[in-house]
């Protein structure tokens, strides 16, 4: 009889070895790690932008395009807003295509921002100027996806040997911070895109959130470039 209790207290010891071996197991491997749950829109077909001839204001307008599940911008929302730009930031995107976003492997309607810079002439990679804030609708900010927002960026240099003029667009991968990290070239315009490319590591974003949590995303970023204006030089 006197061997049961120093039994009885061994097997409560296993038993607790093996509870707290598989409460660690469990913590060191992140469920569904290599395959995150929400995978944001991505950008397919995208067209030059036009170049404003009566509009002498350079900057960004940032939109925001709802995707649905069928790849199509259904509704663009202004999020930083420049009078005269615009609308013809708007009129670009509208015809642009993507594959939607998916949760879990199925496609679900969601935000993807645009940024569109439209570049002076003569740019030495200058601070951007960005338009004016705009309130987001009520749709909008009930979604369970809030895109990243534009904190701050860079114009492009523009060469002035460039014989070429029009836009260059940019997809960027941005991390759970908002930083920007890999980019794919969309739409290159030589020597326009590697300039484009340069300073894409001085713009600031903030993250992208699912349900309040940081996550990865993608924010198009277009560069519109006008032509260099006629020389005045007479022979």
């Amino acid at each position: 009889m006197g061997m049961k209790k120093p039994l009885a207290v061994t097997r409560v010891l296993v038993v607790m070895m093996v509870f707290f071996y598989v409460r660690t197991l469990s913590a060191q491997t992140p469920p569904d790690a290599d395959h995150p749950a929400f995978k944001p829109a991505q950008t397919l077909t995208v067209s030059d932008i036009l170049i404003p001839s009566s509009c002498n204001t350079n900057g960004t307008v940032v939109i925001d395009a709802l995707v649905v599940e069928e790849g199509k911008p259904k509704e663009l929302e202004v999020r930083r807003d420049i009078d005269c730009l615009t609308q013809i930031a708007m009129d670009a995107v509208k015809d642009w295509t993507f594959s939607p976003a998916t949760v879990k492997g199925r496609p679900v309607a969601s935000r993807i921002a645009v940024a569109i810079t439209f570049c002076p002439v003569g740019s030495m990679a200058d601070p951007l100027t960005a338009g004016t804030l705009k309130s987001q609708s009520e749709e909008a900010i009930q979604a369970e996806f809030q895109p990243p927002e534009v904190l701050h960026g860079r114009f492009p240099i523009y060469p002035m040997d460039a014989t070429a003029f029009g836009t260059v667009v940019l997809e960027v991968n941005l991390s759970t911070k908002g930083e920007a990290g890999d980019v794919k070239v969309l739409q290159d315009l030589p020597p326009f895109t590697s300039h484009s490319r340069d300073v894409v590591g001085d713009w600031r974003f903030m993250a992208a959130t699912d349900n309040g949590n940081s996550i990865p995303s993608k924010v198009i970023l277009a560069f519109v470039f006008p032509p260099l204006p006629p020389s005045n030089n007479t022979f």
